[in-house]
């Protein structure tokens, strides 16, 4: 029996990879601070919502908000401190875009504000405590709509996020993956957690209560051109879908053997 083809819209494709995206790492970023949190026993961050404001409509420049994000980073750079953020665009009903940001800043320091400091000198900025840091990304996310897209710039970038940690880049990026491959990643993660607990094991070594063989420390799959590559053994893992693009239209079909 042949599967029937599914038609991609690229639009809805790209909406829908903002919003995983955005929910995701700011999902990401709260458990590392209610973690964080619970150790200190009072609360260890100021989630803190930013947003940045063109003066005019056609002001924009795909390097502007990469260099707000690098000055901010540097400022944390220099305190000692990883710079937690989660960013995206919005266009607004005059045809201007502008930026949402949520920051995770450590209590004892406080930001100062884009415009006044000269790391956003192309508008207006505000500033003030975001209480539902998720939430207010989500909401953000999920007002660009496909129809949207078509009025924005060439090469805009929608959303960004940053300051993980590097198991966390690597669960972030596995979250992100097309399910077929995150259950694929998932059996070789446990496969991995068991042969390092019987080698603790079988050494004497092993303390349930150190246990990290679990730990997410390295990739599992790498994507390549058809599918994943186990990272741990070079298997090539062939994708459960086939794509085509034809006058114009994307569309996928599961293959026979998947059916």
């Amino acid at each position: 029996m042949e599967a029937e083809s599914i038609i991609l819209d690229p639009r809805k494709m790209r909406c829908r990879r903002l919003r995983r995206t955005i929910t995701e790492a700011a999902k990401l970023h709260e458990m590392y601070a209610d973690h964080e949190s619970a150790s200190l026993g009072r609360s260890a961050y100021r989630k803190t919502f930013i947003t940045l404001t063109y003066r005019n409509a056609g002001e924009w420049e795909r390097c502007h908000v990469s260099r707000y994000v690098r000055l901010l980073r540097q400022w944390f750079n220099r305190r000692d401190h990883a710079c937690r953020f989660v960013w995206v665009a919005e266009l607004q009903k005059r045809g201007a875009l502008h930026y949402h940001m949520v920051v995770w800043v450590p209590r004892r320091l406080r930001l100062p504000r884009p415009d006044q400091c000269g790391w956003w000198p192309y508008g207006s900025s505000k500033i003030e405590t975001a209480r539902n840091p998720i939430g207010y990304m989500v909401k953000y996310a999920t007002k660009t709509r496909p129809e949207d897209l078509k009025r924005l710039p060439k090469g805009v970038r929608l959303h960004g996020n940053g300051g993980h940690s590097g198991d966390a880049r690597i669960y972030l990026r596995e979250k992100l993956m097309p399910e077929w491959a995150r259950d694929r990643a998932l059996i070789t993660r446990i496969i991995m957690a068991s042969r390092r607990r019987d080698a603790l094991i079988d050494a004497g070594e092993y303390d349930p209560d150190e246990d990290r063989c679990g730990v997410v420390d390295q990739p599992v799959l790498q994507r390549c051109t058809g599918g994943m590559v186990d990272l741990t053994t070079g298997e090539f893992i062939p994708s459960l879908w086939r794509v085509s693009y034809d006058h114009g239209v994307l569309s996928i079909t599961k293959k026979p053997e998947c059916v």
